[in-house]
């Protein structure tokens, strides 16, 4: 990673083959698929997070840190001592790294720690050159330097993870790039966000329910499996539900419903996405036609649908309106898809379908022979 250094003047951002991702967007981004590291003040805290950050200049960038993300935690924490925040960016740092960096780990949790655990070995870190953060010793590029204090710089628009680009940009906290490393003929990854599915999806996606079964599980939930559809844009997690736990529960849809809402909404991870499905786990919540059929024939429109208006919102999901930022909340919602019998342990109705409908042993000789009726590979 440090085989070429710039430091101070010899910093020049507008060197390396910037894009523009989309024709409306304000600016050229350099950090679209790397990380930020950053460290709390009494260094006990070091957080990996995957942002955006729009070329300036030469030697800055701009891009948001919001407050209830890591990164605008740890800069609340500087900026109450009146520094700006020591700040490095990874890119092209190992895969591994990046998921873990994409995943909402829980505050004070650092993803080098995670990652290694996740791999069986230590991740290999080096000090940057003018801050003392760790960063990945194998990374393509690394900047560092320091979030201000107070500057901001108009960034954006941008087209976003959830597929749309709306036409004003916002003012945000300019980065100070003060050294850059980098291997000979360094590669610039980048992710070109929009409409699902692309790497926000399939990185912050899965990570993201990964740690809502955690997080569900933890909290004694009968929950079995989670996954956030990607064409949905991590707007929904689809939750699969141990019908026989729940019906040893003795509650209803809507008693349910608000508990499960108070435990994922409330979480980091939950935070991050607006709404909730709920499905029996008949339903294979990684297959997007299942979850459209249950959501189309099992979810009632008058008794199924809950809204939870006082859980504070995710400031980026597109639909919510000024009113709704500016309150903080009123984006929230729990469907299910859970028949009222199912709370009983029962099932209203048998599904008619080739998996459910005929024996195993009659499936397995159609399969077997599939190739044999002209019809190809099963």
């Amino acid at each position: 990673m440090q085989e070429n250094v710039w430091l101070g003047e010899q910093v020049d951002l507008t060197r390396f083959p910037v894009p523009l991702l989309h024709e409306q967007d304000g600016g050229r981004y350099f950090g679209t698929y790397g990380f930020h590291v950053v460290q709390t003040p009494d260094g006990s805290w070091d957080s990996w997070s995957v942002g955006r950050l729009m070329l300036v200049d030469r030697n800055t960038l701009a891009g948001p840190t919001i407050p209830t993300q890591h990164i605008g935690i740890i800069r609340e924490q500087w900026r109450r001592q009146g520094k700006p925040t020591p700040w490095a960016m990874a890119l092209g740092a190992p895969p591994a790294a990046l998921a873990a960096a994409g995943m909402p780990l829980p505050e004070g949790v650092s993803e080098a720690g995670y990652v290694g655990a996740l791999v069986g070995e230590p991740v290999e870190v080096v000090r940057t050159q003018t801050n003392g953060l760790w960063v990945p010793a194998n990374a393509e590029i690394v900047l560092e330097g320091e979030i201000s204090l107070d500057e901001t710089a108009l960034e954006g628009p941008m087209g976003e993870y959830h597929g749309y680009s709306f036409p004003t940009g916002k003012p945000q906290p300019l980065f100070h790039v003060h050294a850059l490393s980098f291997r000979d003929q360094p590669i610039l990854p980048i992710c070109v966000a929009g409409t699902p599915p692309e790497e926000n999806h399939t990185i912050w996606g899965t990570m993201i329910s990964a740690q809502l079964l955690d997080v569900a599980q933890n909290a004694g939930l009968p929950v079995d499996m989670v996954w956030c559809s990607y064409e949905a844009a991590t707007c929904w997690a689809v939750l699969s539900i141990d019908v026989q736990r729940l019906a040893a529960l003795g509650t209803d849809a809507a008693a349910f419903a608000a508990r499960v809402a108070e435990t994922v909404f409330g979480s980091h991870a939950g935070h991050l996405v607006p709404k909730l499905i709920l499905v029996g786990n008949d339903i294979d919540v990684t297959e997007i036609d299942q979850v459209v059929w249950a959501l189309a024939t099992r979810a009632h429109p008058l008794h199924d649908h809950f809204a939870f208006p006082k859980i504070r919102d995710f400031p980026m999901v597109p639909y919510l309106d000024a009113e709704d930022k500016a309150r903080g909340s009123g984006g929230r919602l729990v469907i299910n898809c859970l028949y009222p019998e199912q709370f009983a342990g029962q099932m209203r109705a048998a599904t008619a379908s080739f998996r459910h409908a005929y024996p195993t042993a009659l499936r397995r000789r159609v399969e077997e022979r599939w190739s044999d009726y002209g019809f190809g590979d099963a």
